[in-house]
């Protein structure tokens, strides 16, 4: 599919599930539970789930803790024992060389049809690819902007 015929906003407003592969900074998690969506991340270590919680949790491993500035409550991640189900959207903010992987490996594991790279990242090869896989491919665009403006 072609950017150019995607609204990142549309395709934004109709999902409720996003997995996060890295992000620039835990703002981007934070807005994203803000408005309302479901936030996993993916690491080597495996999948999280995100929350935001107002006392300090003193069950979560602390690298998985970030204190709030300037906003109310933690940003915490819960290790999760498998995948999570039916995400809308991956948000990619890793080098385009981990790209493939994400695009034949994990995006079908979890069933998502949209690859969205963060920027700076941006790829004419995933494009290439994402469009091979018949996915909606988004790059350029701030996932948290948006969900800011939604």
């Amino acid at each position: 599919m072609q950017e150019n015929t995607i609204d990142p906003g549309d395709v934004l407003r109709k999902a409720k599930i996003v997995l996060l592969i890295d992000w620039p900074t835990p703002d981007l998690p934070r807005t994203l539970l803000e408005a309302g969506f479901m936030v996993f991340c993916y690491s080597p270590n495996g999948y999280t789930r995100a929350e935001i919680v107002v006392e300090y949790p003193h069950d979560v491993n602390q690298k998985n803790i970030f204190p709030p500035k300037n906003k109310e409550g933690f940003l915490v991640f819960r290790p999760l024992a498998s995948s999570p189900p039916d995400i809308d959207i991956v948000n990619v903010y890793r080098p385009e060389q981990e790209h493939a992987k994400i695009v034949t490996s994990l995006l079908p594991a979890v069933g998502a049809k949209c690859i969205w790279l963060q920027p700076p990242v941006t790829s004419i090869n995933t494009r290439d690819l994402a469009a091979k896989h018949k996915l909606i491919f988004i790059e350029g665009h701030d996932i948290a902007e948006i969900a800011r403006q939604l």
